[in-house]
């Protein structure tokens, strides 16, 4: 008996020893038991990219809805794709080779109504095979043509949604030629040898801690390691290079420069102009949303963009600068890059994290606006921690942006009658990144929809007191609201009115206990709320008088409400200190964010006087 036990444990031990799968990676879905990327610049300009993967399917959804197909975009005109191997090894070791109809090739997703990229293809491989602890083994190779890309560049997330057992990054360049890289949150440098007629930059990285589902992260998955490389040298020479395209003529034709000219005949003020000539390419101009290193980093010419009605992000920024232009507004667009992802010395197009335009205008200066959405503020104030880059036909400018904290406040003065209808004059005023500038230019009703809550649109009449800025707006207005409260068992309830833009509007609603990544929230924002409400003999407020105060490393609460004959008055202040909450820290933010939530301090209840 004794010498089973010992053969047991030795089977069990020999079986769990050899098994690259930990305890703590059986709570995922699947986990890569190998991921290998392999750039190759090659002597005659042309680049090759080589992807391998071992991956292990640990649950029923990660077959059925998240790795049971494999999805490579590429452009046939300049790429070919080459299967070397696809197979899938059940869970009792069976061999299972893809069939001829598990490669189909599709239009992209990004391209569908989108017919100046309608030649762009996508390979779906369909694993077959497909089974709880299956593994997946999939290595192919995408070549792409010289001149294609202007250089070999990359911008590389070392991270996935599952656990990583061993990551293998490999760049290949001529010798004699330098590659310039830069590697984030990781401390693991690059082995480099010579290959015959390459110089091999070689990245391991072992059990890499997988992308967390938690919200709230701080965007671009920035604070996962990260590598950034290219063999370019320098930032102006590959953005000069990139202007060297058609499309940066701003070539018009007969109907767009008609266009122009009858909103300028239309729109005295520039600004006003500026405004519209953006609704016109936001609005009437789809997005095509083709990443750029699908096309080559190459861009249509206006007249095209136009004439399609319809562009990718670059094109319709590029519309809208020739559109501007003409209408005597100077203007350029703008590459926007992560400020953390910018280094001079890495000429990169890879790392662009979006694209605006620039417009200029006397009095007003700088306007940065959107070609996919109507900004309801300049984005200068709405960018913190980037880089824009304004691309400009004689030099490249580069802006690092600063934080501008947000503050706003809502106050309001408020009358019950006998009938209990609601009375008053309510003013909010908001300043930077929250200041709806654009939108209240565009609109001075739209700012009947940022006070919600107890207060709508309809309970607001006569604008009042208004003065609308970039940098700060203020708007007032009459309130006349007939039925404000909701009762239940003698007791009348009325929520708060709440700014919909402020802290509102970070939608941080609920808070888990624990938290194990940063959270980020959009812009540093204090917001202060007071109202005053007289009340009628026969009424009183059935809470009493209270304070609370709070204030910790991440930021400050305050809440009173105090009672005066016949008034109650209600203030709330919320600041925060940051905008990166690391884990360490959350607790402090969690109860901040709880008190500003919380329900007894967002009403105002009632009863009747006995």
């Amino acid at each position: 008996m004794r010498k089973t036990y010992i053969l047991l444990f030795l089977a069990f031990f020999i079986v769990h020893c050899h098994c690259p799968v930990f305890a703590q990676d059986e709570n995922y879905d699947a986990v890569y038991l190998r991921l290998t990327k392999e750039f190759t610049l090659n002597s005659d300009g042309s680049i090759d990219y080589r992807y391998i993967k071992q991956q292990k399917l640990q649950t029923y959804r990660s077959f059925h809805n998240l790795y049971g197909e494999t999805f490579i975009p590429y452009n046939p005109q300049f790429q070919s794709l080459k299967i070397n191997e696809a197979y899938l090894i059940m869970a009792d070791g069976k061999k299972v080779s893809s069939p001829a109809n598990a490669f189909n090739e599709v239009l992209p997703a990004a391209a569908v109504n989108a017919p100046a990229y309608n030649g762009l293809r996508e390979m779906v491989i369909t694993h077959t095979g497909t089974e709880r602890n299956a593994v997946i083994n999939l290595d192919y190779e995408l070549h792409s043509k010289k001149d294609f890309y202007p250089c070999l560049m990359g911008n590389e997330l070392l991270a996935e949604t599952e656990p990583v057992k061993q990551l293998t990054v490999t760049i290949r360049v001529p010798s004699g030629m330098k590659l310039h890289y830069k590697i984030l949150h990781s401390a693991v440098q690059p082995v480099i040898v010579t290959e015959g007629n390459f110089q091999v930059y070689n990245w391991k990285f072992t059990d890499v801690t997988p992308i967390s589902t938690e919200e709230f992260q701080k965007g671009g998955n920035d604070l996962y390691p990260r590598l950034l490389f290219s063999t370019a040298p320098d930032r102006s020479g590959i953005y000069q290079e990139f202007m060297q395209q058609p499309a940066f003529s701003y070539s018009l034709n007969g109907e767009m420069e008609k266009l122009a000219a009858s909103l300028v005949t239309e729109n005295k003020e520039k600004t006003t102009l500026l405004l519209k000539l953006q609704e016109k390419v936001v609005n009437e101009f789809r997005l095509y949303p083709v990443q750029l290193k699908l096309t080559g980093f190459t861009c249509r010419t206006p007249i095209e963009t136009w004439n399609s009605n319809g562009g990718t992000l670059a094109e319709k920024a590029i519309l809208l600068t020739a559109l501007l232009q003409k209408a005597g507004i100077d203007a350029n667009p703008v590459f926007v890059v992560r400020n953390t992802w910018y280094d001079d010395s890495i000429g990169s197009l890879s790392d662009i994290d979006n694209i605006l335009v620039k417009a200029e205008t006397q009095g007003t200066g700088p306007v940065y606006l959107s070609v996919n959405t109507l900004n309801p503020q300049n984005l200068l104030f709405c960018s913190p921690g980037r880089v824009f880059v304004n691309l400009k036909s004689s030099k490249t400018e580069v802006l690092k942006t600063e934080e501008s904290p947000s503050q706003a406040s809502l106050k309001g003065t408020f009358s019950l009658d006998g009938k209990k209808q609601l009375t008053g004059e309510v003013l909010f005023n908001e300043k930077n990144c929250i200041n709806p500038w654009l939108s209240l230019l565009r609109d001075k009703d739209k700012a009947k929809s940022l006070i919600g809550e107890g207060l709508s649109a309809t309970d607001l009449k006569d604008q009042g007191i208004h003065s609308i800025g970039m940098t700060e707006s203020s708007i007032g207005y009459s309130v006349q609201k007939e039925k404000p409260f909701q009762e239940d068992s003698g007791y009348y309830f009325f929520p708060l009115p709440v700014l919909t833009n402020g802290i509102e509007d970070m939608g941080i609603h609920l808070l888990p206990k624990n938290r194990i990544t940063t959270l980020e929230i959009p812009c540093l924002i204090e917001e202060n709320d007071s109202f005053t409400f007289n009340l009628p003999e026969g009424m009183k407020s059935f809470i009493p008088e209270e304070t609370r105060e709070l204030k910790n490393k991440i930021g400050s609460f305050t809440f009173s409400r105090k009672t005066k004959r016949n008034q109650v008055i209600i203030t709330r202040s919320l600041k925060y200190f940051q905008t990166l909450i690391p884990p360490e820290s959350y607790s402090s933010f969690r109860d901040l964010q709880s008190l500003w939530n919380a329900e007894k301090y967002r009403q105002l209840i009632l009863v009747e006087k006995q």
